[in-house]
Order: structure tokens, then C-alpha cells, then sequence
């Protein structure tokens, strides 16, 4: 099995406002939120990192409600939210939410789980970098549209989207150059140091462990 990752995107909110609400979301999961020594590895570890005006939220490995976690977020914040995610290695893939809607999403593999997808299906996964640009302050689409490109298997890796990237197209870390022309920073470096704050969440599908 390969690399999972889940994380939510917030736009012109600090870590503090994020802290807060997410934990009134977990709260609603009969689960919590709260500030803790954990190791990286720790099964209930989430991350909180903020760059500029602009925070990240990392979520457990286990945390399978990032999309639903992402919406409560830009519904109780009033604000624009990715929720991104990192599929077994494979893709990465966000959605956009504001107000609690998807406005836009990308897949580069959308018809990774099922093979008959409709052309509406698959249109709907294109990414419009118009209106991201639209909801994120600074970001034109010039400097996002490339990353909205199909892959295949034998996507060479080498072919970049800008000038400058670290990841390449079929490269499931392209997320973390995305993220950068958004303004939002992934708070784990290399060598798996934490640049954030370190907390427990925890919910009825995921319990706490000591």
C-alpha cells in the first residue's frame, strides 16, 4: 500500500480561527480536538500550520471526513477551502468549497475508481483555474492552469508544469507546487520535522489512542 495524505486549505484565515472551528466539527463527532506532544507517527496526529494569512490543516492517516471536515470549514469561516488528498502514491486531487458547495475540483485520474465515467463526470474533475484565482487573493490563473492536466501510466515525471517546480506531472507531491501558488505551505518538512502545531483529533470512527 502506498502514501496516504488528507489536508484542508484555508484561505485568509489563521491557525487560530481554524483551530477553533475544526474542533466544534469534531465535537459534532462525538470526538475533540486538542493540543498534544505527539510523535509524527501518532494515529490520532493532525497539524496545524499557518503561512502568511493562509493555514494548513494536516489530518491523521485514518481521517476519512477531510472533504466533509473541508466544507464545515468554509461554511463556519466564511471562507474559501481546499480539501486536497493524496491517494495511495497514485494522484493528488482537491476540491474547492465555499459556503460549504463545491465551486471546482481536479482529479488528473478521474476515472481512477470506475472505468465508464460519463463526459460530465469527467468534465467536472478539470480544475477552473479562473475561478480559484477568483477566490484566492494574488493567485492568477496563469500561474495554476498548468497543473489541470490529464495524466496517463507513462506520464514522464521529468516534465514539470512551471519553471522552478520540484514535482512533475504523475507525481502524486505536484500537490506541494500547487499548494505554493496558492499560498499555503504543507507544515512536514523532508525530514518529517513539524513546522506547526502538533494536536489530537479524534471522532466516533476514529478513537483516541494513549
Amino acid at each position: 500500500m502506498g502514501f496516504f495524505l488528507s489536508l484542508s486549505g484555508v484561505i485568509n484565515r489563521d491557525a487560530a480561527q481554524v483551530e477553533t472551528s475544526i474542533r466544534k466539527y469534531t465535537e459534532k463527532l462525538s470526538g475533540g480536538f486538542e493540543k498534544a506532544n505527539i510523535g509524527i507517527d501518532h494515529p490520532n496526529i493532525a497539524i496545524i500550520g499557518q503561512t502568511g494569512p493562509n493555514t494548513t490543516l494536516v489530518y491523521p492517516d485514518s481521517f476519512a471526513e477531510w472533504d466533509d471536515a473541508s466544507a464545515f470549514l468554509s461554511q463556519e469561516l466564511g471562507a474559501a477551502v481546499f480539501s486536497f488528498h493524496i491517494h495511495d502514491e497514485d494522484l493528488w486531487m482537491f476540491q474547492l468549497f465555499v459556503n460549504g458547495e463545491v465551486v471546482t475540483r481536479f482529479n488528473p485520474i478521474p476515472d481512477y475508481w470506475v472505468e465508464d465515467v460519463t463526459v460530465e463526470e469527467l468534465d467536472s474533475w478539470k480544475g477552473d483555474a479562473a475561478l480559484i484565482s477568483g477566490h484566492v487573493p494574488g493567485v492568477q490563473a496563469s500561474t495554476i492552469e498548468k497543473y489541470f492536466i490529464r495524466w496517463d501510466w507513462e506520464y514522464d515525471e521529468d516534465e514539470k508544469a512551471y519553471e522552478g517546480d520540484e514535482y512533475g506531472y504523475g507525481d502524486c507531491w505536484q500537490l506541494l507546487d500547487f499548494m505554493k501558488k496558492l499560498g499555503l505551505d504543507y507544515p512536514i518538512d523532508e525530514t518529517g520535522k513539524v513546522n506547526g502545531k502538533k494536536y489530537r483529533l479524534w471522532t466516533r470512527t476514529l478513537p483516541l489512542e494513549s
